[in-house]
């Protein structure tokens, strides 16, 4: 990550700006997102999608993580070159899946691009054991994955990336106190499904 942020740190989340940005937004929006609401973005990058966001949310009402300093970095510096500095986003470096850093605050909606596309199987049931620390009643986790074409859990490209059965992500987050559905596909470019998750009442 560092070397390729510091080649293009657009490069780095893998690219497609023009096309993958727009689609995040418009995804949450078509999930009820308005500009009143809360985000986390969890695996945020260089703000691919959370210039965008950013720009639509009210002031203070976006939440970006990552586990890269450089990344977090460029994406500040977009941000200054985007003039979006007054709408007050929170950028927070993370060291793991606790949310430990974001000191309890919960949010509206939990978005994570590409993050369990290339997360294994201990971190992504990890991650589900934490959300209800970031999400409320009736808050909506969106996330996208890659399915496997069988029944079966594995990796490909050197273990990074991972093609996960739906049942396995329903069973986990079952576990977990977690509803999971998969909603729609996503578009042509970028190859995964869309899972959307709410705390079991």
């Amino acid at each position: 990550m560092k070397r390729e942020t510091k080649h293009d740190a657009r490069y780095a989340v893998g690219g497609n700006w023009t096309m993958s940005g727009p689609m995040q937004l418009e995804r949450l929006q078509k999930y009820g997102l308005k500009p009143h609401h809360t985000l986390l973005d969890i695996g945020c990058g260089s703000l691919r999608a959370g210039l965008l966001l950013c720009e639509y949310l009210n002031t203070g009402n976006y939440t970006g993580t990552d586990i890269s300093a450089e990344i977090l970095e460029a994406a500040k510096r977009f941000l200054a070159e985007k003039g979006l500095a007054h709408k007050a986003p929170v950028l927070v470096l993370v060291n793991g899946l606790d949310f430990r850093e974001l000191d309890g605050k919960k949010f509206d909606y939990v978005h994570a691009q590409s993050v369990l596309s290339h997360m294994p199987p201990e971190d992504t049931d990890a991650l589900f054991s934490h959300l209800h620390k970031v999400m409320q009643k009736d808050s909506q986790f969106l996330t996208s994955f890659f399915l496997s074409k069988n029944t079966e859990l594995y990796s490909g490209n050197n273990r990074r990336n991972f093609f996960y059965p739906f049942l396995w992500m329903k069973e986990t987050a079952s576990k977990h106190g977690l509803n999971v559905e998969q909603v729609e596909d996503t578009p042509w470019y970028d190859k995964q499904k869309l899972l959307r998750i709410t705390l079991k009442h």
